[in-house]
């Protein structure tokens, strides 16, 4: 009986709620134990995301669906230590101790960010496809009144208007929608943002000669292809979207 109840209760959950539970194993993600791995995503990150952090290694800096801790592990690296995460996985957050990260347990479209202190820089890398578009915008809202005035909000999402955009789009099980230039500015200042706050900046990713010259292919063919659109075509290229926000007021 015992059993029964049990594959009952299993099945009144959804596939996002399997997918979160046990996300590492079941997305198959790289290990970030593994030297060679952990150098190749630092790189990227280095490249990607450096010039965005605020510059004072004291910042205080929060990472957002923190997923097993890549991003905080290259902080710590970088010499940033006012450091911390929160994630749904609890897979994730057993990772993320493991690596002795100060990550906590929970959903971050239900935590009250207003009541938990303010940030010079809140990061969400590739969190806000997983949100229904419904809470996409209320919760970019209390991140914007959560972050310092003058404080960063730093995004990376699937970019909707690239070559990739239905591999990307449907690559995760818990997607739930996703972004274009365009509309990547038109979320962001429905939380709040002013247009002159609100930049959308390439992804680019290679960290190798050969990925350099990928990129380059890459960008000649999507001006090639873009041609047979009008003026509304897209100008970013990778399959990623970096999205920068500053709260100035």
């Amino acid at each position: 009986m015992t059993g029964h109840l049990d594959a009952i209760n299993r099945m009144k959950k959804s596939t996002s709620d399997y997918l979160v539970e046990n996300y590492h194993t079941l997305s198959r993600r790289a290990d970030l134990s593994s030297p060679v791995v952990r150098k190749t995503v630092f790189r990227f990150f280095e490249r990607a995301f450096l010039k965005l952090l605020p510059p004072d290694r004291d910042a205080r800096i929060i990472d957002v669906g923190c997923g097993e801790g890549a991003f905080l592990l290259f902080l710590q690296a970088q010499g940033y230590t006012n450091i911390c995460g929160v994630d749904l996985s609890p897979e994730n957050v057993a990772m993320c101790a493991k690596s002795g990260l100060s990550v906590s347990l929970g959903d971050v479209t239900a935590r009250n960010w207003t009541e938990n202190g303010s940030y010079d820089a809140i990061v969400a890398l590739d969190l806000i496809e997983h949100i229904p578009k419904s809470e996409a915008g209320p919760f970019l809202m209390q991140l914007r009144l959560a972050l310092n005035r003058g404080g960063r909000l730093i995004l990376q999402t699937p970019n909707m208007g690239s070559l990739f955009a239905s591999a990307i789009r449907f690559a995760d099980l818990s997607h739930e929608f996703g972004v274009t230039e365009k509309s990547a500015v038109d979320l962001l200042m429905i939380a709040g943002f002013r247009l002159n706050e609100i930049e959308v900046l390439p992804s680019w990713n290679a960290t190798t000669p050969l990925g350099f010259l990928r990129e380059k292919y890459l960008s000649v063919l999507h001006r090639l292809l873009s041609l047979a659109e009008d003026s509304g075509r897209a100008r970013i290229p990778t399959k990623n979207l970096i999205i920068v926000a500053r709260r100035e007021s």
